[in-house]
Formats: C-alpha cells, sequence, structure tokens
C-alpha cells in the first residue's frame, strides 16, 4: 500500500516514533494504525511500503493496515511516520482486562508479584482435569479457602499398621500439624472469592496424602505409599516438602516408577544452609531427570541463609521468606522456608500444563521442567552461583515460553499471550542461553537444530532488516558480543522488562 498521495498543498509532517529506550506494551501482531493527514487526498496501492490496508480505524481519514514484509510493528511505525502524507502511525495496542482476584490479602502475598503470577493467570489459573499430589500433614479440610480442591485423600498417619482403605480413618486428611495447610493454600487456595489468600494454580485438583505426624516426623515406607497412590490416581506433578535421610535405594526406585508415569517430582532442598553437592541429601541429592530440586529466596532474590543449595545439585530458587497462605486454625499466617519454595514450583508446573490442555495439548515432564528452567530471574550475589540455573522462578516467563512454543507447533498463542515479533525474538534469544530452551526450540520446530552452536544463532529476520535500515547503536554491539554470564543475565533484565513492563 503506497501512502502516496497527493498533497494541498504539501507540509512535511513531523516524525512520530516511539522514544529511545521506552518500554513496549502487547500489540496486535503485524498491524498499525495509519492516520493520514487531512489535507492529503489518498491513493493508496497494496503492497508499497510493505503494508496492505485492512479495514477503517474510527476516525477520518485513518486505517488499519497489515505489515507484509515481517516487520516488527515499532520499526514500521517509525518507518511510515517520515512520509509526507502521514499524520501518525502507531502499533495497535492491546488493551485488556487486567484480572486480578478479590482475595482480601492478596497483596500481602509478595510472592505473586515476584514470579508474575498476574501474568501467568491470563494464560491459565488452573484445571481440574490437572492433579497435583500433595504429600504432607494433611489441609485443614474445612478451611473456607481450600474448599473443593481435594479431588482424594489418604490418611497413613499412624504408629501402628494403616486403617483398612474403607474406614473413615484412612480418608481423615485433617491436618493437626499445620504444615500442610499452607503449603496446599500455596498451591491452590481459592481465589477470587474476596477471602484470604490465593493460590498459584487456584483451579487445580489436590491429591492429599498425609504422613507426616504432629511430631513432625514421617516414614519414608509412608512417602513412597503416597507416591504409589498418586501415581495411581494420574497426578502429573508432585509436592514434596520433606527429605534430609541418607540415600535410599527405596526413594530412587520410586522415583522411577514415577518418572514412569510421567510424574515431575519437585521437592525441597532444604533448610539447614548446607551445600547439597558436598553433603548429599535425599531425595534432593537422587539426580532423577523428572525431578526439580527448590532453594529459597529473599525479597531481593538472593538466596536464603537457610536454604540449602548447590551449583550441581538445586535447579533453581523460588519465593522462601515470609510466604503467607493457608493455616490449620482456619486463618491465614506467614512462615519461612524451602518447604513454601517447593510448592510455588509445584504449582507453577501445574499451570503450565492446565494451559497446555486448554490448547489440546499435554506437556510431558521434560518439557515442563525444561519451560520452567529456561525462563529464571537471574538471582544477584549468592544467588547467581548457587543453583544450576543461577535464577529464580518467573510463571509469568514460562507461561509466555509455553505460548511461544504451540505457536510454533501451529496452535494458537494462549490467551493474553500473544507477542509482537520483537518481543518473540527476546524471548527465543533468550531461552537459546541455556540448555533446557534450546532444546525445547529445537523440538518445537524452531529450525536450530541444525546449527552446531545455537548461542551464536543467526540473527533473526526482524534484526536483520532492522540493521539494514540503521547502524547499530551500542545495545545491538553489546548483543553482538559473546554471551558473558553476565550479558545472560542482563538480557533476561531486559526481557522481562518488555514481557512484563510496569504499571503506568
Amino acid at each position: 500500500m503506497a501512502l502516496l498521495a497527493c498533497i494541498l498543498p504539501a507540509h512535511p509532517a513531523a516524525a512520530r516514533s516511539l522514544s529511545k529506550g521506552q518500554k513496549p506494551y502487547r500489540t496486535a501482531p503485524g498491524r498499525l494504525i495509519v492516520k493520514l493527514r487531512p489535507d492529503v487526498v489518498a491513493a493508496m496501492d497494496d503492497g508499497a511500503n510493505g503494508l496492505r490496508f485492512t479495514r477503517q480505524a474510527g476516525l477520518p481519514n485513518a486505517g488499519v493496515y497489515s505489515i507484509l514484509d515481517g516487520s516488527d510493528v515499532h520499526a514500521k511505525a517509525r518507518e511510515v511516520s517520515q512520509l509526507p502524507a502521514v499524520e501518525f502511525a502507531e502499533p495497535d495496542y492491546l488493551v485488556r482486562v487486567d484480572w486480578v482476584p478479590n482475595d482480601s490479602l492478596l497483596k500481602a502475598q509478595w510472592h505473586h508479584s515476584t514470579i508474575s503470577s498476574q501474568v501467568a493467570w491470563d494464560g491459565s489459573r488452573g484445571s481440574g482435569e490437572i492433579k497435583v499430589c500433595h504429600i504432607d500433614s494433611g489441609i485443614r479440610t474445612d478451611h473456607p479457602d481450600l474448599a473443593g480442591r481435594v479431588f482424594a485423600g489418604w490418611n497413613l498417619d499412624f504408629d501402628a499398621d494403616s486403617p483398612s482403605p474403607d474406614s473413615p480413618a484412612y480418608k481423615d486428611i485433617n491436618d493437626t500439624y499445620g504444615h500442610g495447610t499452607h503449603t496446599a493454600g500455596i498451591i491452590a487456595a481459592v481465589g477470587n472469592n474476596a477471602l484470604g489468600v490465593a493460590g498459584v494454580a487456584m483451579d487445580v485438583k489436590l491429591l492429599v496424602c498425609r504422613f507426616i505426624w504432629d511430631d513432625g516426623f514421617g516414614s519414608i515406607s509412608d512417602a513412597l505409599e503416597c507416591l504409589r497412590l498418586c501415581r495411581e490416581e494420574g497426578a502429573t506433578v508432585s509436592t514434596n516438602s520433606w527429605g534430609g535421610v541418607p540415600q535410599s535405594k527405596a526413594i530412587d526406585a520410586a522415583l522411577r516408577e514415577i518418572k514412569a508415569a510421567g510424574m515431575l517430582f519437585v521437592v525441597a532442598a532444604g533448610n539447614q544452609g548446607t551445600d547439597l553437592d558436598a553433603r548429599p541429601a535425599f531425595p534432593a541429592s537422587s539426580e532423577m531427570d523428572n525431578m526439580i530440586v527448590v532453594g529459597a529466596s529473599t525479597r531481593a532474590d538472593d538466596l536464603s541463609s537457610f536454604s540449602n543449595h548447590g551449583r550441581s545439585t538445586v535447579h533453581m530458587l523460588s519465593p522462601g521468606e515470609q510466604i503467607l497462605s493457608t493455616t490449620y486454625n482456619n486463618w491465614y499466617g506467614a512462615m519461612d522456608g524451602t518447604s513454601m519454595a517447593c510448592p510455588l514450583v509445584a504449582a507453577s508446573a501445574a499451570l503450565l500444563q492446565s494451559a497446555a490442555l486448554s490448547q489440546g495439548v499435554q506437556l510431558s515432564y521434560d518439557q515442563v521442567k525444561r519451560l520452567l528452567l529456561s525462563t529464571v530471574d537471574p538471582s544477584p550475589g549468592k544467588g547467581a552461583t548457587a543453583t544450576i540455573t543461577g535464577g529464580r522462578l518467573n510463571i509469568g516467563a514460562a507461561m509466555q515460553a509455553l505460548s511461544l512454543l504451540l505457536q510454533q507447533q501451529g496452535q494458537p498463542a494462549l490467551p493474553g499471550m500473544a507477542l509482537e515479533a520483537a518481543a518473540q525474538d527476546d524471548l527465543r534469544r533468550t531461552m537459546l542461553q541455556n540448555e533446557w530452551g534450546q532444546e525445547l526450540l529445537q523440538a518445537g520446530g524452531d529450525g536450530s537444530e541444525d546449527d552446531p552452536d545455537v548461542e551464536s544463532s543467526s540473527l533473526s529476520a526482524t534484526e536483520e532488516q532492522e540493521q539494514q535500515q540503521q547502524e547499530p547503536d551500542e545495545e545491538q554491539a553489546e548483543e553482538a558480543e559473546p554471551l558473558s554470564e553476565a550479558s545472560r543475565a542482563e538480557g533476561r533484565r531486559r526481557l522481562k522488562d518488555r514481557l512484563f513492563p510496569p504499571a503506568g
């Protein structure tokens, strides 16, 4: 479409462009709003300037145009704004209803904003078809913020032989210790009920297995029975805020069983402040590939002082200090520990599974694990070297990555997850900086599998075009340098700013 027209008279229009450094908001992919000057008699030819008229834009002398040449919407808006006939050209920005649960204590749950729960909730709030195996001290069954969240439950909290599966005692999962009620609320507390707190995966179902006694201890034999029961009931992820035992062949055998069934095993690293690489503790040190081992992070994203760590053992950090959730006195309270960090990751895994299922796609435990590990936010200080990823959970970024993978496979973008070309390029680049993202993108049809050095893969079409149109600026020059740990961390920070711009 040529925006070439008869000017009456010709008054050069001032260039209209986004200011350098301005945070991009979400836009309709491949689309501009273009308004011609009022003194223009338009004579539009489709195809010129890489644009095609699609419809009127609700303003005099204005229309919506599709971008034909694959340019980034912001770059194309800058280009078209330079044309004398144009009054302004800008991306067709996407607005949305900002869905925020109305739970009364939501603002006190600082972890939601840290891990970008609200962004992820645009893609999914969980599904009743996804079952999370919750192996702990049970839950307070009459807590109003856990109502309707239990699909099935078993009570193994007995000193002697367990009761018959048909007996009421076997089904009594009521928490009298308090730990399980808190971790359950982190995962699945009812959201948007104007009450208390909201879980990360507020609409999933829990398989509750009570094996922790009132003294805070439970036996490995009971924990393994919990895993068996959950496996047979179809759990796809389990949350395990327990451990600290020597290496156990029984644990390893059970982990192999649930791996074969496709279950992701999320486990707390422990609260002794020790290096698990040097002093292993199990099951956190079991090194099965269907595991995610979780350490605790502070509000500043650094390693919590009490958290176990291990550059070769612990996969990632997750908020673990002053985490507000449900309590067994039918109220709410904050707790510290990797016990709190672990269910945040398990809930995030369930959220990804729920979102994929809504598109008819069933994720493997390996895909879920890679989505979570490849999209962490970099941790500062000790946290940078405390884990395998050097980062902290970001479920919002993981949901964006899932949406990108679904699109690569011919599926529509998840609700609220459509990204413009430049943001997609940034997301791919960030994921290609680590082995988990590389394998996801290759398996998802990214085309990188033929590149022996994926980290230095060729520029995207958007980048190539922009470099042809202008000299590279300092930011582009930095991106062309070999990828150091610092540049990778900075790249992830820039991606977070692009995907989740600050309000206002």
